[in-house]
């Protein structure tokens, strides 16, 4: 059982680290897309401020002409920003999910196994302990006395 419990504990941490590898992947390329957007934003600024300044500044005042270049400025960081927000690994991440929560629920049945286990040995040695007692207190020697001891040793070398 030890072998087997370190498997799926091996299983359990390859799994966690997969886990960490894709969500270190996907905010990296998050963190790419925002700088990335964050570039664009700025030329687009220098750039489109001041064409789309000049031309509505011939129309407009100058408060409005520079409220709609700000309208405009929004947009654009708001579309980037979006688009890195879109990155998503949902397949890969599934698969480790469930190979993760499958070594938790191999774990946690090995784990209740042991409960299992150290309970029922706790159980047969009261059952010992009860028969010994009996054996000890009683006056006459007779097989009934001694049976509790033989079954209870039985049942523990059937467990084995």
């Amino acid at each position: 059982m030890s072998e087997d419990f370190n498997t799926k504990m091996k299983l359990l941490i390859k799994s966690e680290k997969a886990m960490l590898r894709l969500e270190i992947r996907k905010k990296s390329r998050q963190t790419f897309w925002i700088a990335l957007a964050l570039l664009a934003v700025l030329v687009t600024l220098v750039l489109l401020n001041v064409t789309v300044y000049l031309y509505l500044a011939q129309t407009y005042t100058p408060l409005v002409s520079a409220a709609v270049l700000a309208g405009i400025n929004f947009a654009v960081a708001l579309l980037f920003l979006f688009v890195s927000t879109r990155q998503e690994n949902a397949a890969e991440a599934k698969a480790i999910e469930d190979i993760r929560n499958f070594a938790w629920e191999q774990l946690s049945s090995d784990i209740d196994d042991v409960k299992q286990g150290v309970s029922d040995f706790k159980e047969s040695a009261i059952k010992v302990k009860k028969s010994v007692d009996s054996f000890t207190s009683g006056t006459a020697f007779g097989l009934n006395k001694v049976m509790p001891v033989i079954t209870t040793l039985i049942e523990l070398n059937r467990k084995k």
